[in-house]
């Protein structure tokens, strides 16, 4: 596995580290995080550091999954050989494409927002430019996994020096002109349960390191860079992200911090009215690199699934340039089906995004669940990457994913909407998952399919 696919052109680590933090460098993930910033104030800071460690706990299971079963499908691929096909379906339906199509939007919503605000001329001649957006991303990896690497990874390093500049501009200097405000988030003073109640929010800025694991057929020298780059995407994202939200706090009032957009009033508030065509270049770059990512990841997931006889077979075939054609067109006609009636709201970003987030982490307790029974079941077979201290860190993570899904509204208000977003996304795969297997495949659902996993591997 030295090489990509024909042995030519093949991923760097580079590229890998930018695929793996390219769906949190955005623009929705700048206002969930300084949202929380804006609750909490500095307890927020304490809720980044927990959900850091279980970030760890399942980069550590999907670098030991993604190099023993290298295959596209991911987490498909995992939970086909441990829990059989029935929650293989659930666990990649739900926490990826469900949220994929309810995380897309949302941000796209955002970038036709940010338009308005700096080009009402563009909005009124196009209502919605995001979706040429999407369409160029679209355009663009079809074209193949070389032309990706080089986007990715430009995007990723003009986002996270970008982010950077700003934090940093506001813990220097401060507001260019400070705004007096009778509640600041800086004085919001320590509390645990606060600090605990703000994991899940904290949490979706952590997400999404294992998207780099679709592309490992693609990966130069994925036994080393594979782990490396998710391990390194974490700590860039802690810090850029710790750094961000540190200058909310010390520059912007609680009010603001949890209004629709406090990213623009912070990059304001830092450099003044002269910087709101630059951060809305950086803005919508950010969301270019959430596009770039997801259209490639996830497609080759929906790929995966259908090589794997969990979704129609059409969708598991590649174009001349080896790209996913069938199942990245339909994932980005299914994007802009959803985008286009929700208009220019941008008031529900929190709730979608925290039950968002509430998905992954029943699809990341599902893998550390698969990683323990391959682990069992398999013990001969060749790891090139072994999570340390096992099981501990898959135990501590089911366990601490699981008090943080219960816990997971900011504020009780959101607690009911939160909940029923993830029980639509949970409920709707679950019914796809039981008919698909049962009635089209003709299969026990729950049945593991270890052989199976395993013959396909070897066969590549």
């Amino acid at each position: 596995m030295a090489e990509g696919k024909e042995g030519g052109k093949a991923l760097p680590l580079t590229a890998l580290i930018a695929t793996a933090v390219g769906v949190v460098v955005v623009q929705s993930t700048m206002i969930t995080m300084l949202n929380g910033a804006g609750i909490g104030g500095l307890n927020f800071l304490i809720a980044i550091g927990v959900s850091a460690l279980l970030a760890l706990t399942y980069v550590l299971s999907f670098a030991e999954l993604a190099l023993m079963l290298p295959r596209a499908g991911s987490v498909s691929a995992y939970t086909q050989a441990a829990l059989g096909p029935g929650l293989a379906i659930v666990a990649t339906l739900s926490g990826y494409v469900a949220v994929a199509l309810l995380g897309i939007p949302a941000e796209l919503i955002l970038v036709d927002n940010l338009l308005a605000r700096v080009a009402p001329g563009l909005i009124a001649a196009l209502p919605y430019p995001s979706l040429v957006l999407l369409l160029l991303f679209c355009l663009l990896n079809l074209r193949g996994i070389d032309l990706f690497a080089h986007i990715q990874s430009a995007l990723v390093a003009i986002m996270f020096g970008g982010l950077f500049l700003i934090g940093i501009a506001g813990l220097a200097g401060g507001a260019s002109d400070p705004v007096a405000s009778p509640a600041p988030a800086a004085a919001i003073g320590f509390s645990a349960p606060l600090a605990l109640s703000l994991v899940a929010l904290a949490f979706w800025g952590l997400v999404g390191l294992e998207f780099v694991c679709p592309m490992i057929a693609d990966a130069r020298n994925p036994a080393r860079n594979l782990p490396r780059a998710m391990l390194t995407g974490l700590i860039l994202i802690v810090a850029v992200y710790g750094v961000f939200c540190l200058a909310g706090i010390a520059v912007l009032p609680a009010e603001t911090l949890t209004a629709a957009t406090p990213h623009i009033d912070l990059a304001l508030a830092i450099f003044g009215p002269a910087a709101k065509i630059a951060f809305a270049v950086l803005a919508i770059l950010g969301s270019a690199t959430l596009l770039n990512t997801v259209l490639a990841s996830v497609s080759r997931m929906i790929q995966g699934m259908a090589q794997s006889g969990q979704l129609p077979a059409w969708l598991g075939r590649e174009n001349a340039r080896r790209a996913p054609a069938p199942a990245l067109i339909a994932f980005a006609v299914a994007i802009a089906a959803v985008r286009a009636p929700l208009g220019m709201d941008a008031s529900s970003i929190l709730t979608l995004t925290v039950a968002a987030a509430g998905c992954w982490l029943v699809a990341y307790m599902i893998v550390h669940l698969d990683h323990i029974i391959l682990r069992l079941r398999l013990p001969q077979r060749a790891r090139p990457f072994r999570s340390p201290l096992f099981p501990l860190p898959q135990v501590l993570g089911i366990l601490g994913m699981g008090y943080v899904f219960l816990h997971i509204a900011p504020t009780p208000e959101l607690a009911r909407p939160i909940y029923r977003n993830v029980a639509i996304m949970l409920g709707v795969t679950l019914v796809y998952s039981l008919a698909w297997t049962l009635f089209v495949r003709r299969r026990n659902p729950f049945r593991p399919d270890l052989a199976g996993a395993l013959n396909e591997h070897d066969s590549r």
